[in-house]
């Protein structure tokens, strides 16, 4: 029987995780007994996109549901007999993309040694982040993870998106991705959204303790309502993920600890600023002294500017 709405069903592979396998189960039983997605959720008492979802292999089933399922459905027990495997979350190969495990969290914290994180990014500076590897990516590839980055920066201006917080290395602050006044653009971006306390923004100087994960790379750690928390790291040009109770502990251990060596809010706040004024009046230099410069020294200027000149701005 065909779900009503936008709730199309769709195949799950179930030998991908133990959810893909519940959630297919729970569609045989439900069409076995001539019910469709609306009517069993009204008999459940739940919201019918909720129940889509969890036949769909992307909510883990609430442990209370598991006993009405089995009486409205005549399953004989499955899913009571079967709650562990319904606890447990999917591999992380199987899970949802990235933008879809942004999308369900009720909580990120992120972590970045030398970039401002890509849900906080602007459209010029994610567009110099791309082209900073165009000498290891093809054009399609970074054109791929530019768009990528655009379609997911919505999921912060949601009021019932995730609670955001990120600690930002200092380089990130420092290094001119895009040029002054792209950097002044971003920075300003950074600072509406710590005001508007949309995101909280530690900022970890240079002068702070060494922690190894400082070192390099980047880190997000996701929280869930209903399901084990994920954890994505980033290290050059490669990413990995990964649900493991360690792994997750480990990962929460490691921004803690960042996070504890990094300047207050408010401080953190004020760096930010800094930095902005301070491309903001690079970029009105150059552009006065454009105004006067030759077409030859602004060629060569720019040659400069784009082999990747690290300049300290405060």
């Amino acid at each position: 029987m065909a779900n009503p709405g936008h709730f199309a069903a769709k195949k799950l592979d179930t030998t991908l995780s133990a959810r893909a396998l519940y959630g297919a189960e729970l569609r045989h039983y439900r069409e076995r007994k001539g019910l469709t997605l609306a009517e069993l959720a009204a008999r459940l008492h739940i919201d019918m996109s909720f129940l889509a979802r969890i036949e769909q292999g992307e909510r883990r089933l609430p442990d209370e549901l598991a006993g009405p399922l089995d009486r409205l459905l005549d399953t004989g027990g499955f899913f009571e007999r079967n709650l562990e495997a319904a606890r447990s979350a999917p591999r992380p190969a199987s899970r949802t993309p990235l933008a879809e495990w942004e999308r369900l969290a009720v909580a990120i914290h992120e972590w970045d040694a030398a970039l401002i994180p890509g849900l906080l990014q602007t459209d010029a500076y994610a567009l110099a982040a791309a082209d900073a590897y165009r000498h290891v990516l093809s054009d399609r590839v970074q054109r791929h993870r530019w768009e990528a980055r655009l379609s997911r920066t919505p999921v912060l201006l949601d009021a019932h998106g995730p609670r955001y917080a990120a600690v930002l290395g200092e380089t990130a602050l420092r290094r001119p991705l895009g040029g002054p006044a792209a950097m002044a653009v971003q920075l300003d971006h950074l600072a509406a959204l710590v005001r508007s306390e949309r995101v909280t923004l530690n900022v970890l100087p240079f002068a702070a303790t060494p922690h190894p994960t400082a070192m390099d790379g980047a880190l997000r750690v996701m929280r869930f309502a209903d399901e084990s928390p994920a954890v994505h790291f980033t290290s050059h040009h490669t990413g990995a993920h990964g649900t493991e109770p360690g792994t997750t502990a480990l990962a929460h251990l490691a921004y803690d600890l960042l996070l504890a060596a990094a300047l207050p809010p408010d401080s953190s706040l004020g760096a930010i600023e800094t930095a902005a004024n301070a491309y903001r009046a690079e970029a009105a230099g150059e552009q006065a002294t454009d105004a006067s410069a030759t077409a030859e020294e602004r060629l060569s200027r720019r040659a400069g500017k784009r082999a990747g000149v690290v300049r300290t701005v405060w």
